[in-house]
């Protein structure tokens, strides 16, 4: 059976729509189960945690190796694994209202500078310590209130 040069375009067209199509789909799943794994009103401190390359704290700067995270300073904990909880930091975002009566309180504004890759313009986060939460002002410009201890996000040791 020999078929018409119509219908070799329309298998054609159909084989690349399919191609794309496949190409496509593991950043559709991903971004589906990210979705589902993330509550409604809760919002990432930071999206794109693949391409982070660097966070550089005032006193402490972890970087992103072929071996893994590595860290300028002794750790309590592996520098990767210091990466992972503040690459998945999640908070509520504060409203206006809010931020505004929190104002008088956020005196010692402190910064992390995310990089993901050397031609781009690092990301920074404006945070403050409150006594029961951080408030954290994401890439975005949102702000966030983040429910974590201290130690979990800055767990030096002492040497």
């Amino acid at each position: 059976m020999k078929l018409k040069r119509q219908t070799w375009n329309n298998i054609l067209i159909f084989s690349v729509v399919v191609f794309f199509g496949l190409m496509l789909l593991p950043d559709y799943l991903r971004h589906q189960r990210q979705a589902r794994a993330t509550p409604e009103g809760v919002i990432a401190l930071v999206e794109s945690r693949s391409e982070v390359l660097s966070l550089r704290f005032s006193h402490l700067t972890l970087t992103r190796t072929l071996e893994g995270w590595q860290s300028d300073k002794p750790l309590v904990i592996s520098p990767t694994e210091l990466a992972q909880r503040w690459l998945g930091l999640t908070g509520t975002q504060i409203d206006d209202t809010t931020l505004q009566s929190l104002r008088p309180q956020l005196t010692s504004p402190r910064t992390l500078e995310l990089t993901r890759s050397p031609d781009q313009e690092p990301i920074r986060i404006t945070y403050y310590q409150q006594p029961q939460f951080w408030l954290m002002q994401n890439e975005h410009g949102q702000w966030l209130a983040v429910s974590v201890d201290s130690r979990y996000l800055f767990p030096l040791s002492k040497s």
